[in-house]
């Protein structure tokens, strides 16, 4: 064991709970967390990947998108213009206007069935704010620049883009499309990379004022924008916008609480909880989950070391004192790795990993980070897909946590989810809740069909396209999502077991001696050490900190 911190003392603090008339700080600990594969290799059964690609499954992903474009009105991209425009095409930047006439009739006929003439309203606010439709990021932006500047049109900024360089000499793309296209390339430059938006400033500025103040004007749109994206896709998330199966309505939010009301079956799961929606500046369609800490494994990863520690909590909450984390010390930026035996963790901190992980770490509640530029309703199956991971895994830690042994470990090793198994329950699970939606307004699952298609064309064995094949066939033998879903939950990091099943062995007969697919990921074996704190004022102070190192026998 290696001890390492020096003890404070506490008494030079603020007072907090009073015992015997010494103030004491709230003191918690965090016990050691380990996280990630020791093994980079994944093996999925050879009759598994034989039943579910029979039937050349990115053929079918084609098929599935050509059929719902056409039924949303819009032409398909087709194998040119598939894996190169599509991210330019979900963005309202790539034949814009075919888009928007498509995206406006289906706004128009979700209008109609909306039940509720207090979520219709709600729906005017957002997309008829002013009598005229606002359907994305760049309608919105220039919906805003309106209010300051009411002759204000797209063509408006053509002279001050051009005199900077950020629109091409006879580019032959519509200015429908141009102008929006060079104005969220602004956007993302303000938002990633400061030293490249100065410049672009300073060029636009030599236009002059006549031909820059247009570009200014709707750049300060772009940003007042992002806040309008926030607003539109949470209200489908939320509002009982959809007569489907409920005539007083049912939003987004009660499909997937509605099927995942099925699969749980802890006791203290906490329901399904609403993500938080955070717009973020990615430069590209992007949705991320952040995966939140549930109850049950808050309550196993931190010790309350004193009754200051107790009432602080009752008082906070969990959220805060997770949020707390984010300001301990973040610790040497070197990658340290420490050996024992066979086994090989780096070594890492909360504040770290929360910022190398895409995903977060240790997050105070679930969220999902979009980019603005996704046009809303081509983004809700995105937002569906990204709730399906995050339920996955919130009843996957939930589980996990109430059938650790007592006494607790000293160490606790999150366990992890396969990538392919991972993927293919989001794609499939997303597809089979917005299938009576889709039904009605097939554009509401267009973006999926349209990403996948184009990941499979890509690649054979892409992770959402082979992952969407593998849980589809488990699913056409067992006959039983839920029973499915729950079966994934139980071989989530390992799903190989799957495959011996009595029903699969003879499903798959005929694909038996098939070799297994195997594949690697990154190493990702992380360490991150037991720490103690004291924390006043939301600012934690270490007290402590130690590394228990595991041994070859441990556990996991």
């Amino acid at each position: 064991m290696l001890l390492f911190g020096g003890l404070r003392s506490a008494a030079a603090q603020a007072p907090g709970h009073f015992t015997g008339g010494t103030p004491t700080l709230p003191q918690f600990t965090l016990r050691e967390i380990v996280s990630g594969r020791n093994d980079s290799l994944f093996h999925i059964p050879g009759a598994w990947v034989g039943a579910a690609t029979a039937a050349r499954p990115e053929s079918l992903a084609i098929l599935s998108y050509v059929s719902a474009a056409s039924r949303s009105g819009l032409v398909p991209l087709d194998g040119a213009t598939l894996p190169s425009q599509r991210y330019q095409h979900v963005m309202g930047l790539y034949r814009r206007e075919e888009l928007i006439a498509a995206t406006r009739r289906t706004l128009e006929s979700i209008r109609s069935a909306i039940p509720s003439d207090s979520t219709r309203a709600r729906f005017d606010s957002i997309f008829l704010p002013r009598g005229r439709w606002v359907v994305d990021l760049h309608d919105a932006a220039l919906d805003w620049a309106r209010t300051r500047s009411p002759t204000i049109t797209w063509d408006s900024a053509r002279a001050g883009l051009s005199a900077a360089g950020l629109l091409a000499a006879g580019d032959s793309t519509s200015w429908f499309e141009a102008i929006p296209r060079a104005l969220y390339g602004l956007t993302v430059l303000a938002a990633n990379d400061s030293l490249e938006f100065a410049a672009a400033r300073e060029n636009l500025r030599r236009a002059g004022p006549g031909a820059s103040q247009p570009v200014f004007t709707l750049l300060d749109g772009y940003r007042e924008a992002q806040r309008w994206v926030g607003v539109a896709v949470r209200f489908f998330l939320v509002e009982p916008w959809s007569p489907i199966g409920r005539p007083e309505g049912r939003s987004l939010g009660d499909y997937i609480r509605e099927d995942w009301e099925k699969v749980q079956t802890l006791p203290d799961s906490g329901g399904v909880p609403t993500p938080e929606i955070v717009v973020k500046v990615f430069g590209y369609p992007q949705a991320v989950p952040l995966y939140g800490v549930p109850s049950s494994l808050f309550r196993r990863l931190f010790r309350a070391d004193n009754r200051s520690a107790e009432e602080w909590l009752e008082r906070r909450g969990e959220a805060a004192l997770l949020r707390s984390l984010r300001w301990l010390p973040p610790g040497d930026s070197s990658l340290a790795v420490l050996q024992s035996g066979r086994r090989r963790v780096r070594l890492s901190t909360v504040p770290r990993q929360a910022r190398e992980r895409l995903n977060g770490f240790l997050e105070p509640r679930d969220a999902i980070l979009i980019d603005p530029g996704y046009s809303p309703l081509l983004a809700l199956g995105a937002l569906v897909h990204e709730w399906q991971h995050l339920e996955f895994r919130r009843l996957q830690l939930t589980h996990f946590a109430q059938t650790l042994p007592l006494p607790l470990p000293s160490i606790i090793e999150l366990p992890g989810v396969q990538p392919y198994l991972a993927e293919g329950f989001a794609e499939w699970s997303t597809e089979r809740i917005l299938a009576p939606l889709v039904e009605r307004w097939p554009l509401l699952g267009l973006s999926e069909l349209e990403k996948r298609a184009g990941l499979a064309l890509q690649s054979t064995d892409d992770q959402h396209a082979m992952g969407y094949a593998l849980i589809g066939e488990l699913d056409h033998v067992l006959k039983d999502p839920t029973g499915t879903t729950r079966l994934l939950l139980a071989h989530a990091e390992d799903p190989s077991a799957i495959a011996r099943s009595p029903i699969l062995v003879s499903a798959w007969r005929k694909y038996g001696s098939a070799r297994d697919y195997v594949f690697a990921a990154p190493w990702s074996r992380v360490l991150v050490p037991e720490v103690t704190f004291t924390i006043e004022d939301g600012y934690p102070d270490v007290i402590g900190s130690r590394i228990l190192v595991p041994g070859d026998g441990y556990r996991r």
